[in-house]
């Protein structure tokens, strides 16, 4: 068949042009599916390897929001100082747990276990101002200049992470039970929970709350179908 043949039946040359496009884009529509289909089998195979990268970012936010709190403590141990204020404030402390048990439900929290996170953030600062007020006293330090106001400031400041906590915790909450995520916990803390003051006890009575949570075998299962930003992309089984 040479060029004056199809000069000759210009209509065939149109069907063998529509017949080769034809399996040509069902060729590249195969290799898609085929790839995609891959993908899938891929993600479904080993879900948990993505569940732990997503969740430590949570873990991180977390934790990262602990550090911030817990170096605020230094500024709070020198207003106090500088005022002679003793570090106990049980009073303060018991209005902070009231307030964060009836925000809890806000968040859909369990009252009981978010005081209970609260509280080890307030004894973990405590040690830190602990810390702080005996090495001023060896030190002879009398005062401090330039010390944020507890009111007007530190305060406000310390309100204003425990909203990101709750966030933070609504985040978390659904798996803290899982083995692997209190693995990450713990791991992280040691590498995001540092800084002047915060030792090694500071950082275990702070997060110490977040791995009472029990939950053996506790399995994640992703929804393909689902945006990764959507509420309903992870689906939280438990036995």
């Amino acid at each position: 068949m040479n060029l004056n043949f199809f000069r000759n039946h210009p209509l065939f040359l149109v069907i063998v042009v529509f017949l080769g496009l034809f399996f040509t884009s069902a060729l590249v529509a195969a290799k898609l599916k085929y790839s995609a289909s891959q993908n899938s089998r891929l993600q479904i195979a080993n879900p948990q390897a993505i569940t732990i990268a997503d969740q430590q970012l949570r873990v991180d936010r977390l934790l990262k929001l602990i550090q911030q709190r817990s170096l605020i403590a230094h500024d709070v141990a020198r207003w106090k100082w500088n005022q002679k204020r003793p570090i106990e404030d049980p009073k303060r402390e018991q209005e902070l747990l009231s307030k964060v048990r009836q925000q809890a439900k806000t968040y859909s929290l369990e009252p009981t276990t978010v005081a209970a996170f609260f509280q080890a953030q307030i004894e973990a600062g405590k040690l830190i101002q602990k810390a702080d007020f005996q090495n001023w006293q060896k030190q002879d330090i009398k005062s401090f200049p330039n010390v944020p106001d507890l009111n007007q400031i530190l305060r406000p400041s310390l309100d204003k992470l425990n909203i990101e906590f709750f966030s933070a915790l609504a985040d978390l909450t659904p798996v803290l039970g899982c083995p692997q995520i209190r693995e990450i916990i713990q791991s992280r803390s040691q590498v995001i929970i540092k800084g002047e003051g915060i030792d090694q006890k500071v950082q275990s009575l702070a997060i110490a709350p977040l791995l009472k949570f029990q939950g053996a075998d506790c399995k994640v299962v992703f929804r393909l179908d689902q945006p990764r930003d959507t509420p309903n992309y992870l689906a939280w089984k438990h036995p």
